[in-house]
């Protein structure tokens, strides 16, 4: 059964749906944005999405922020997660026969990282580009 698209959630929506703000809802909720934007999905079963990342908090926010703003969902079993014990990050994304993948940052990292006030981490996570947020890795055919 194929399903339309509906609009993604909203930040706003996100924070509420994650319970609080911070920057690393904000740079999963930013990297869905850029996928919608560039990669098109035209349905919510669209994206398959694995996250390697370390399975604790902060870290896992990141989840949050993709599932609200991709549609990529556990429950759907279209988003993965397996764990990692660095701090590294990296989120594979498969839509149709192409993977592209996707490595944080060192600037990304540190301003995660280094926040003291999360509200202000996460304004400044929308303030920079994405592509000094993460690293594009070519994409290849599965």
């Amino acid at each position: 059964m194929k399903f339309p698209r509906p609009k993604i959630l909203s930040y706003e929506e996100a924070i509420r749906f994650h319970g609080h703000n911070g920057p690393f809802l904000a740079l999963g909720y930013k990297l869905g944005k850029y996928l919608n934007q560039n990669l098109k999905p035209k349905g919510i079963m669209d994206f398959k999405i694995t996250v390697i990342i370390k399975f604790e908090k902060p870290f896992t926010c990141l989840i949050d922020g993709l599932q609200c703003s991709t549609f990529a969902t556990f429950g759907k079993a279209n988003m993965m997660v397996k764990k990692s014990k660095s701090n590294d990050i990296i989120v594979f994304v498969e839509k149709g026969k192409r993977k592209y993948m996707y490595q944080i940052t060192k600037k990304a990292m540190d301003i995660c990282l280094s926040a003291e006030n999360l509200d202000k981490a996460a304004r400044k996570i929308f303030r920079v580009p994405v592509n000094a947020l993460w690293t594009f890795m070519p994409s290849h055919d599965l």
